[in-house]
């Protein structure tokens, strides 16, 4: 009994982590979106039920906040922050029993990468909707590995209520379950058995189409700077970038059998072109939020470096190259990431506004289902997560930068 009470040791330690940033966090005033959530919450509190103009997302996270502050008399950012950061001990612990579905055993690396990954860990501990969001989809793929269809449609609907673009991950959910189980992609039967036990999800695209018939878009406010059924290609190129840097160490590991992939790959010089061109004429820094500040906002710096000149864009461009034909090559034999790699897609290229936050459920949901890599690789990705996860976390908590 002791042994396996040592071998806990190490879990409990993530968990104390979060409570000693969530107890120290410096009491600062309110950073970038923060503002607006927390003067949504503050207005809940007091009874006071509408909506700010500029919050785009239905303000279940705000409700959610506003009922759990109840107890004091009036909630201020310090108070917020903690009780958005104790949501990440739910995460860390639904992380837990995903990691055992998905991967069969329980592996201390692969989480310590998950709850430290650099895109994700600074939010854990802000006024943003993310942290409850993640745990919301998180608690839904592990409700529907454990074939509780019903429960998990209901989670994902209120989701949908946290942020509403949900809907894309939660269409995602039937055939990622499906992948994750080793289904047969060419037996049509059960397949077709598979969908129709997923019934239930049906449920919130039912909700989500209401909701966008009703609103009139996705976003709730600001419409203008989130347009619906639109198409752009920003946050596609920048989600391999940010791929491209938290993956390196793996990239770098398997360059011979990525660049091998590439070289079989037919008609290569063809769709090269064709990538080239779309890049080039697509890839543009258009959005006003995506423009201002950069020595504050670092997601505004690098986008207004990258296409701060031809030049510069087209050496930017054989990076890119590489992250995507690793990503591709990564996908032989592993249906679950052709699953999220095609949900990705649908999520990002609708959103004109380039954040790197739209791909924190993608990105973890890679590092989930990615194959254990050399052991120099693992270590390597997992210290660089804890190094980049804490300078991001520090630099955010001392206005210093925003991501």
């Amino acid at each position: 009994m002791s042994a396996k009470l040592a071998g806990l040791y190490p879990y409990a330690l993530l968990y104390v982590f979060i409570l000693i940033v969530a107890f120290y966090f410096p009491d600062i005033s309110p950073m970038a979106d923060e503002g607006i959530h927390l003067y949504q919450i503050q207005r809940f509190h007091a009874g006071d039920f509408t909506v700010h103009p500029g919050l785009t997302t239905i303000p279940g996270y705000h409700w959610l906040m506003a009922l759990l502050a109840m107890p004091w008399d009036s909630p201020g950012a310090v108070l917020v922050r903690r009780i958005n950061a104790f949501v990440a001990l739910g995460t860390l612990t639904t992380l837990i029993v995903l990691t055992c579905q998905v991967r069969g055993r329980l592996c201390l690396t692969r989480l310590t990468q998950l709850l430290f990954l650099p895109v994700v860990l600074p939010f854990y501990f802000l006024i943003y909707t993310d942290a409850v969001s993640l745990l919301l989809i998180l608690l839904c793929l592990s409700l529907g590995l454990s074939r509780r269809m019903l429960l998990a449609a209901m989670v994902g609907t209120l989701s949908l209520g946290i942020r509403q673009n949900n809907i894309v991950w939660l269409a995602m959910m039937p055939f990622l379950l499906y992948a994750t189980e080793g289904g047969v992609w060419t037996d049509r039967r059960q397949l077709g058995r598979h969908l129709l036990r997923c019934w239930p999800f049906g449920i919130c695209a039912a909700v989500f189409l209401a909701f966008f018939i009703i609103n009139g878009g996705v976003a709730v406010g600001d419409q203008w700077a989130h347009p619906p059924l639109s198409f752009y290609c920003g946050n596609f190129f920048f989600m391999l970038l940010v791929y491209l840097v938290l993956f390196l160490p793996a990239i770098i590991a398997r360059l011979p059998q990525t660049l091998a992939f590439a070289r079989a790959v037919p008609t290569k010089t063809l769709l090269l072109a064709l990538l080239l061109t779309i890049y080039l004429f697509g890839f543009t820094n258009s959005h006003p939020y995506n423009q201002v500040y950069p020595e504050y906002f670092l997601r505004n710096m690098v986008l207004m470096t990258m296409v701060s000149s031809v030049w510069i864009k087209m050496l930017c461009f054989g990076p890119l190259l590489l992250a995507l034909c690793d990503f591709l090559a990564r996908c032989q034999g592993r249906p679950a990431w052709v699953v999220i790699g095609v949900f990705s897609m649908l999520a990002v290229l609708p959103a004109w506004l380039i954040e790197q936050r739209y791909y924190i459920i993608p990105l973890l949901l890679m590092l989930l289902y990615r194959d254990e890599d050399k052991p120099w690789v693992e270590a390597v990705t997992s210290w660089f997560y804890i190094l980049a996860g804490a300078i991001c976390t520090y630099g955010m908590s001392t206005h210093r930068f925003f991501m």
